[in-house]
């Protein structure tokens, strides 16, 4: 099975930079949850009254599933990154002479496009759920789509093999 030589492989990139981007969205997002949750808990400890004391303890608690929400999706979110580059590197090592080579290469292409769908559909429900800057994760969708339509094209050239794939 004859190799490619070692030459960038664009979508492998862009994958990358764009799991580079929602890391810091997802940072940003944790880093603020964490720091609103102090800012209340410095709140209640200069209560004056047992009202405030109370719609603070309320908010406190409200700050807190938000704050278990966003580090689950973090997580979630951070697999499916993984995922996705984890895919394209493994698709890219495979220069196929054979039609199992091909469809193997084809099913790790088909993975790294559901997790640019999974990514998606976590990104809008993060925007969504949680008090997020819809703008930040706009244009980390747009690339996402941009990177979707990359790897439908790779994998479309991918085509060109099949003239060359041995039967057997």
């Amino acid at each position: 099975m004859p190799k490619k030589k070692n030459e960038s492989f664009q979508v492998l990139r862009d994958a990358v930079i764009i799991r580079k981007r929602v890391t810091q969205v997802l940072k940003f997002l944790a880093l603020q949850a964490q720091k609103r949750l102090e800012n209340l808990q410095i709140d209640l400890e200069h209560a004056e009254t047992c009202e405030q004391c109370n719609s603070l303890k309320e908010n406190i608690r409200a700050e807190k599933f938000n704050q278990w929400l966003i580090n689950e999706e973090c997580r979630l979110v951070a697999s499916t990154c993984s995922e996705l580059t984890k895919s394209l590197r493994s698709a890219n090592t495979i220069w196929p002479a054979y039609m199992s080579e091909f469809t193997e290469r084809r099913n790790l292409m088909n993975k790294a496009l559901a997790a640019c769908n999974v990514l998606q559909d976590e990104l809008q429900y993060i925007a969504e759920a949680v008090y997020a800057d819809k703008n930040k994760f706009t244009a980390l969708m747009l690339d996402i789509e941009t990177l979707f339509r990359q790897i439908k094209s790779v994998r479309q050239a991918d085509n060109r093999f099949l003239k060359q794939i041995k039967d057997v």
